[in-house]
This record gives C-alpha cells, sequence and structure tokens, in this order.
C-alpha cells in the first residue's frame, strides 16, 4: 500500500512573549519557507480574573488594555523581524482570547493548520509532566502533527536541525501513522528516513538478584529479529517509492526507551517521529511503553503524531 505523504500548507508557532516560546520560531520558519506554506504567530491574550470592586474593575480595565497593546506590539515587532524571509506576505501575526490549550485548539480547526512547531518550554518554563498543560493538551488532542522543539538554555540551541528522521515502529498500523509526517519533513529537508525497531532479546533465565536477565537464547532472539527486519524492509521499500531515501534496522535492546534515546542524539539524527494514540493521554501500547518517555527524554526535536479519527481532511 502506498505510503501518504503529509503536506504542510498552514503552520503555526505558538508564542507567549518569551525568549524560551521563540525558540520554535526558527524551525517555525525553516519548514514555512521550503514548504511554502502560511506561518501563523499565534499567541493567547489571558483574560484577569473579575474584580472584587469598582476602584479593582477600573485598575484592571487599564491593566488589561496596556497588556493587550503589548502583545499587538510584540507580534508586530516579532512579524516584521521575519518580513525579509521567502516567507514575506505569508506570516501573520494572531491575537486570540480564553483559555490557552482550548483557545489554540479551536484556532487549528477553524483555520486548517497542518502542523504546529512549539518549544517545550514557555513563559517560566513548565515543571509538570514533560511539557505542561498547554503542549500535552494539544499532542492528546490535535489530529494534525505537533512539532516539540528542546529549548536549551544557550542561545542558539533552537537551530534548525539536519540529519535523518529516526522513526521507530514497532508492526502496528498505528506505530505507521507518523511515516506520512515524517515522509514531508524528510522531502522538505531532502533528508533519509531511518526506520527503527528495539527488539527485546528472547530470555532464558532471570537471576532475581539482577536487573538484567543472566541469559538468553540466541536462536530465538535472531529469529525475533529477523522478522523486524523483514518487516521494516517492507515499509522501507513503501518509503522509497514515496520518493525519499530509507534504512531499516531492528537493534536489539534491554529497553526500548534507554536503546531509543542512545540513538536519538543531536549528530546523528535530526528529527524522532513517533505516533500517539489520541484521546486519554500518549497511549503506551502504541510503542511499547515508550512513547511519553520518548518527548520526554530526547534531546532533539520529536514529532508527535495523532492518528486522525473523524476529520476528513487528509
Amino acid at each position: 500500500m502506498a505510503l501518504a505523504v503529509t503536506r504542510f500548507a498552514s503552520i503555526m508557532v505558538p508564542l507567549d512573549g518569551s525568549p524560551l516560546a521563540e525558540r520554535a520560531l526558527p524551525l517555525g520558519l525553516d519548514l514555512a519557507e521550503r514548504a511554502r506554506a502560511r506561518l501563523r504567530l499565534v499567541l493567547v491574550h489571558q483574560t484577569p480574573p473579575p474584580p472584587v470592586d469598582k476602584a479593582a474593575a477600573r485598575l484592571a480595565v487599564r491593566i488589561d488594555l496596556a497588556v493587550r497593546r503589548a502583545e499587538r506590539d510584540y507580534l508586530r515587532t516579532t512579524q516584521a523581524r521575519l518580513a525579509g524571509t521567502a516567507t514575506k506576505g505569508r506570516v501573520r501575526g494572531v491575537t486570540l482570547t480564553g483559555p490557552v490549550g482550548q483557545a489554540l485548539a479551536d484556532y487549528v480547526s477553524e483555520l486548517g493548520v497542518d502542523l504546529v512547531v512549539m518549544a517545550t518550554h514557555g513563559r517560566g518554563g513548565f515543571e509538570r509532566a514533560w511539557l505542561g498543560s498547554v503542549a500535552d493538551r494539544l499532542v492528546r488532542t490535535l489530529e494534525i502533527p505537533v512539532l516539540l522543539v528542546r529549548a536549551g538554555t544557550e542561545p542558539g540551541s533552537e537551530a534548525v536541525p539536519g540529519g535523518p528522521v529516526l522513526v521507530p515502529l514497532d508492526g502496528s498500523p498505528r506505530a505507521e501513522e507518523a511515516l506520512g509526517p515524517a515522509l514531508a519533513l524528510a522531502r522538505l529537508w531532502d533528508a533519509e528516513i531511518q526506520l527503527i525497531q528495539v527488539v527485546r532479546p528472547v530470555m532464558l533465565a532471570t537471576d532475581p538478584a539482577l536487573p538484567l536477565p543472566s541469559a538468553y537464547d540466541e536462536v530465538g532472539t535472531a529469529i525475533g529479529r529477523d522478522i523486524a527486519q523483514d518487516y521494516l524492509d517492507d515499509v522501507a521499500e513503501r518509503v522509497r517509492a514515496a520518493g525519499v531515501r530509507a534504512t531499516a534496522s531492528a537493534v536489539l535492546g534491554w529497553g526500548a526507551v534507554d536503546t531509543l534515546l542512545g540513538l536519538a542524539v543531536p549528530d546523528r539524527i535530526g528529527v524522532l517521529a513517533l505516533a500517539t494514540h489520541g484521546h486519554g493521554g500518549l497511549r503506551r501500547a502504541a510503542l511499547g511503553s515508550v512513547a511519553d518517555k520518548l518527548v520526554r527524554g530526547a534531546s532533539i526535536p520529536v514529532l508527535v503524531c495523532r492518528p486522525r479519527g473523524r476529520r476528513g481532511r487528509g
């Protein structure tokens, strides 16, 4: 079956006025230029809580107006910084109002956005879980890819990634949902797709005192690895048929997370692309039990793809 390549015609970069959130701009801009896509810089205005008396109400109104002006000026300035790029005329700053996650999700649906590019830290940094409530909500609910940029502590860490796109698979159609968006990135960057499946050795015996099995069945393990390699080779042929270079490797590993994170390093891989289940959070069965841990632990940008369930857009 031929692979469908995702098309990025409209890209959204959520901003909050912080330098950390802006770390997603170079990557979003690069993709918009290469895809000749519309680029939307979106900021959600936070309305202050209702005042308790008239004096507080007057003060709240003045503060809210001042904040709105500052946000408008910030978006205009940011948009002007991009005016000399190949996306000139296709960059727009947009201010929304409401709960941040819901406002962004509604905008994506109403405008037909194809890709969200955002930093994994925003104003003040997110402390809970792996990304915080906003990015977590978008990853869980959007039926479009979300490209998460790991915001480093030093300027320049937001450089556009280079290198192959790593796609971990487990043999399920669910995991293969990442292939379409991954192919789109690879085409735009003229990059290679690297397909990987981590095969856990077949254990013979385990000493309870040891953290890992003391021995494994070499024959059984080899058979399992061959089966995985045959599957990956078939997928690689489909990728090549779509016009993208591809390699396929079934590798042994006691832990999928550590194995994949060891491979997904900046000097070897540009982007890690993986699929999630959708509603209810990151489904642990889709990629073994590793999807959420890969998102939290990867030091390179991560393309998170939620399968399209009820939307008709291709």
